[in-house]
């Protein structure tokens, strides 16, 4: 599975309050900041929605764990 690399480039002043919290929700803080996410329709569902403050592109990389495959690693 690949991933996707978001970055901000626009900031959040003036914006929707709904729109602020979904990129909030992507990991993102701060103008020219980037994320690496998974590539889920969940996912690119928010970049749609958001589209006009974010940029992104498809990389090649493995697609980040969640923190609960995270901790199940760990404890095995």
């Amino acid at each position: 599975m690949s991933a996707i690399q978001v970055k901000l480039v626009r900031g959040l002043a003036g914006c929707p309050e709904s729109h602020c919290l979904t990129v909030r929700g992507m990991g993102l803080k701060k103008r020219d900041s980037t994320k690496l996410l998974p590539d889920t329709p969940a996912t690119m569902g928010m970049i749609d929605k958001v589209s006009y403050l974010v940029e992104w592109k498809r990389v090649d990389e493995p697609a980040p764990q969640g923190r609960a495959a995270r901790k199940k690693a760990a404890k095995a």
